[in-house]
């Protein structure tokens, strides 16, 4: 089994969302991939072990939210982990202002180091999202908030509504097991000054998946987010 990815069968893949690969872009990518599985090594960074499943799981999944950047703009991206969605993003639309936010620095360290090699302008953040979206560097600040698979929606929208402009978005990735009642994205959305614009099902190689996006309308109130431990406790 060839565990490469060539130019051609990576355009091809991209060619399912109409993603139009150039060359700089994928050389960008497959050394990111390479990064991937050197620093899986380590640290749990991905479970994806091998560079076409990092392509087809991760990089094609970042891929599909371009769609809802296409204007350009601050993207924070909550809970980055290894660095997805954020640095796919970042390779693939020089638009965007792309910043990482982790409360573990391993991971944080990790997506530095790759910014470097990759010669990208993206920022990362290390800390806890409760607390550093009330600070003035970052509150209001985001026209969109990225997420995979964080946390539970109505946890990660109350962690995440602080960061957001009014009229940004926040844009969730979510697996087949998506389940609107057990996530809670519109309870929450009510209570913290947004609205549940789209829940989008679709399928990219052959898997199921979410995007659930919502729309901050107002202000914050002054009293989300709350500290973590009470958010999880007694969610929205």
């Amino acid at each position: 089994m060839d565990n490469t990815m060539s130019f051609a069968s990576s355009a091809e893949l991209f060619s399912q969302i109409q993603i139009q690969l150039n060359n700089d872009t994928y050389e960008k990518l497959k050394q990111y991939a390479s990064l991937l599985l050197l620093e899986s090594e380590h640290q749990n960074v991905t479970a994806v072990r091998t560079e076409p499943e990092i392509w087809k799981r991760h990089f094609l999944d970042s891929a599909y939210l371009l769609q809802f950047l296409s204007k350009g703009g601050t993207v924070l991206d909550v809970g980055t982990g290894g660095g997805i969605p954020a640095i796919p993003l970042a390779i693939m639309n020089s638009k965007l202002q792309v910043t990482m936010l982790d409360s573990e620095l391993r991971k944080i360290e990790f997506c530095r180091q790759a910014i470097n090699k990759l010669e990208l302008s993206a920022k990362t953040i290390c800390g806890r999202a409760e607390e550093l979206s009330r600070e003035p560097d970052y509150e209001n600040k985001f026209d969109f908030v990225v997420s995979r698979a964080m946390a539970n929606g109505s946890i990660l929208t109350e962690l995440a509504v602080r960061f957001l402009k009014v009229g940004g978005s926040l844009i969730a990735m979510k697996g087949k097991q998506y389940d609107p009642s057990i996530e809670r994205f519109s309870e929450a959305a009510s209570a913290l000054g947004c609205k549940l614009e789209q829940e989008i099902e679709y399928t990219l190689d052959s898997e199921t998946k979410n995007v659930i996006i919502l729309k901050k309308i107002t202000a914050t109130p002054s009293q989300y987010p709350r500290r973590y431990a009470k958010i999880k406790r007694n969610p929205l």
